[in-house]
């Protein structure tokens, strides 16, 4: 885990890879943002991703065990969710990235012509 959180924190990296972000975005709750150097979304996020997953196990656990309908309505709609916060931190992920590359490629622009 310590390894995890050195690779995903390492600032010596030129370029934000999108595919990585999407990668750790899509397997670690957060994990995309906190990559991209936004800790506070990576928390938000995290929390958001970990909360509905487990009112989905939950309410499926539920279903499972009463047979209810308000249960299966009720598991549908923290699957939406579920899947809508998931689909939300990878696009995320990937538009940061792209737009962190974008401002450091400026930069770096800027500084050669600034040599000049």
């Amino acid at each position: 885990m310590l390894l995890l959180l050195m690779l995903l924190n390492d600032t010596s990296f030129i370029q934000k890879s999108p595919t990585k972000a999407i990668m750790l975005s899509a397997i670690i709750p957060g994990g995309g943002q906190f990559y991209n150097g936004k800790k506070t979304k990576a928390f938000i996020i995290g929390l958001l991703d970990i909360s509905s997953t487990s009112l989905l196990i939950y309410n499926v656990y539920q279903y499972q065990r009463y047979r209810t309908e308000d249960y299966y309505w009720t598991s549908i709609g923290y699957l939406i969710t579920f899947l809508g916060i998931k689909i939300f931190s990878i696009l995320d992920t990937y538009i940061d990235s792209n737009v962190i590359n974008a401002q450091r490629s400026q930069e770096k622009i800027k500084e050669k012509v600034l040599r000049f």
